[in-house]
Protein backbone atom coordinates (compact mmCIF):
# COMPACT_ATOMS: atom_id res chain seq x y z
CA UNK A 1 0.00 0.00 0.00
CA UNK A 2 2.87 2.42 0.73
CA UNK A 3 4.53 1.23 -2.70
CA UNK A 4 0.88 2.46 -4.28
CA UNK A 5 1.04 5.69 -2.76
CA UNK A 6 4.40 6.18 -3.14
CA UNK A 7 3.87 5.62 -7.13
CA UNK A 8 1.23 7.44 -7.29
CA UNK A 9 3.04 10.51 -5.15
CA UNK A 10 5.91 10.05 -8.19
CA UNK A 11 3.25 10.07 -10.87
CA UNK A 12 1.70 13.29 -9.87
CA UNK A 13 5.09 14.84 -9.21
CA UNK A 14 6.12 13.50 -12.74
CA UNK A 15 3.04 15.35 -13.58
CA UNK A 16 3.24 18.51 -12.17
CA UNK A 17 7.08 18.48 -13.38
CA UNK A 18 5.82 18.05 -17.26
CA UNK A 19 3.32 20.57 -16.45
CA UNK A 20 5.74 22.99 -15.92
CA UNK A 21 8.06 22.00 -18.30
CA UNK A 22 5.46 22.45 -20.86
CA UNK A 23 4.28 25.55 -19.79
CA UNK A 24 8.35 26.86 -19.94
CA UNK A 25 8.84 25.15 -23.43
CA UNK A 26 5.41 27.32 -24.90
CA UNK A 27 6.53 30.33 -23.33
CA UNK A 28 9.79 30.26 -24.55
CA UNK A 29 8.21 29.63 -27.91
CA UNK A 30 5.67 32.32 -27.64
CA UNK A 31 8.11 34.69 -26.85
CA UNK A 32 10.59 33.91 -29.55
CA UNK A 33 7.41 34.34 -32.12
CA UNK A 34 6.57 37.21 -30.65
CA UNK A 35 10.77 38.43 -31.02
CA UNK A 36 10.01 37.60 -34.41
CA UNK A 37 7.32 39.44 -35.44
CA UNK A 38 8.78 42.63 -33.74
CA UNK A 39 12.19 42.48 -35.71
CA UNK A 40 10.15 42.20 -38.70
CA UNK A 41 8.25 45.18 -37.97
CA UNK A 42 11.52 47.14 -37.11
CA UNK A 43 13.46 45.64 -40.35
CA UNK A 44 10.15 47.55 -42.19
CA UNK A 45 10.07 50.65 -40.53
CA UNK A 46 13.46 50.99 -40.73
CA UNK A 47 13.69 50.47 -44.25
CA UNK A 48 10.57 53.10 -44.74
CA UNK A 49 12.48 55.24 -42.77
CA UNK A 50 15.07 55.29 -45.35
CA UNK A 51 13.21 55.47 -48.46
CA UNK A 52 11.74 58.65 -46.46
CA UNK A 53 14.64 60.07 -45.49
CA UNK A 54 16.20 59.66 -48.81
CA UNK A 55 13.15 61.43 -50.62
CA UNK A 56 13.59 64.03 -48.25
CA UNK A 57 17.30 64.75 -49.09
CA UNK A 58 16.11 64.67 -52.59
CA UNK A 59 13.17 66.92 -52.68
CA UNK A 60 15.34 69.35 -50.65
CA UNK A 61 18.58 69.18 -53.19
CA UNK A 62 15.99 70.16 -55.62
CA UNK A 63 14.67 73.15 -53.76
CA UNK A 64 18.04 74.45 -53.49
CA UNK A 65 18.63 74.13 -57.33
CA UNK A 66 15.28 76.06 -58.08
CA UNK A 67 16.08 78.53 -55.29
CA UNK A 68 19.62 78.94 -56.98
CA UNK A 69 17.75 79.49 -60.85
CA UNK A 70 15.35 82.15 -59.38
CA UNK A 71 16.44 85.55 -59.49
CA UNK A 72 14.37 88.41 -57.86
CA UNK A 73 14.41 91.36 -60.04
CA UNK A 74 13.39 95.06 -58.45
CA UNK A 75 12.09 97.69 -60.67
CA UNK A 76 11.68 101.25 -59.64
CA UNK A 77 9.04 103.20 -61.36
CA UNK A 78 8.12 106.57 -61.78
CA UNK A 79 4.73 107.94 -60.79
CA UNK A 80 3.72 111.28 -62.34
CA UNK A 81 0.41 112.98 -60.66
CA UNK A 82 -1.67 114.64 -63.15
CA UNK A 83 -4.76 115.58 -60.87
CA UNK A 84 -3.86 117.25 -57.43
CA UNK A 85 -4.62 115.28 -54.44
CA UNK A 86 -5.52 118.52 -52.61
CA UNK A 87 -8.06 121.47 -53.97
CA UNK A 88 -8.14 124.81 -52.36
CA UNK A 89 -12.39 124.39 -51.84
CA UNK A 90 -13.94 126.88 -48.93
CA UNK A 91 -16.67 124.66 -47.29
CA UNK A 92 -19.18 126.30 -45.13
CA UNK A 93 -19.77 125.70 -41.63
CA UNK A 94 -21.74 123.03 -42.02
CA UNK A 95 -19.32 121.39 -43.94
CA UNK A 96 -16.96 121.89 -41.86
CA UNK A 97 -18.81 120.51 -38.60
CA UNK A 98 -19.56 117.45 -40.67
CA UNK A 99 -15.66 117.09 -41.35
CA UNK A 100 -15.15 117.54 -37.27
CA UNK A 101 -17.67 115.37 -37.00
CA UNK A 102 -16.58 112.69 -38.88
CA UNK A 103 -13.02 113.14 -37.59
CA UNK A 104 -13.92 113.10 -33.82
CA UNK A 105 -16.00 109.43 -34.44
CA UNK A 106 -12.86 107.88 -36.29
CA UNK A 107 -10.43 108.58 -33.55
CA UNK A 108 -13.10 107.49 -31.83
CA UNK A 109 -13.86 110.94 -29.26
CA UNK A 110 -17.21 111.62 -28.05
CA UNK A 111 -18.56 113.59 -30.91
CA UNK A 112 -20.04 116.86 -29.23
CA UNK A 113 -23.54 118.29 -31.11
CA UNK A 114 -23.50 121.06 -33.61
CA UNK A 115 -23.02 124.90 -31.47
CA UNK A 116 -26.33 125.84 -33.67
CA UNK A 117 -28.29 125.32 -36.46
CA UNK A 118 -27.44 127.81 -39.39
CA UNK A 119 -29.34 130.42 -40.05
CA UNK A 120 -30.18 129.28 -43.89
CA UNK A 121 -28.67 126.59 -46.27
CA UNK A 122 -25.83 127.29 -48.30
CA UNK A 123 -26.45 129.89 -51.53
CA UNK A 124 -24.75 127.21 -54.07
CA UNK A 125 -21.54 124.73 -54.37
CA UNK A 126 -18.34 125.74 -52.44
CA UNK A 127 -16.22 127.81 -54.97
CA UNK A 128 -12.58 127.95 -54.75
CA UNK A 129 -10.15 130.46 -53.55
CA UNK A 130 -8.35 132.21 -56.34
Amino acid sequence: MIARSRAALAACLIGIAGFAYGVHVGTAQEQATQKRADDAREAERTKLQTQIDASAQQHQATEYARQGAVREIYHESQKVIDRPVYRNICLDADGVGLLDRAAATANGEPVTPAAGIAAAPADGPARPHR
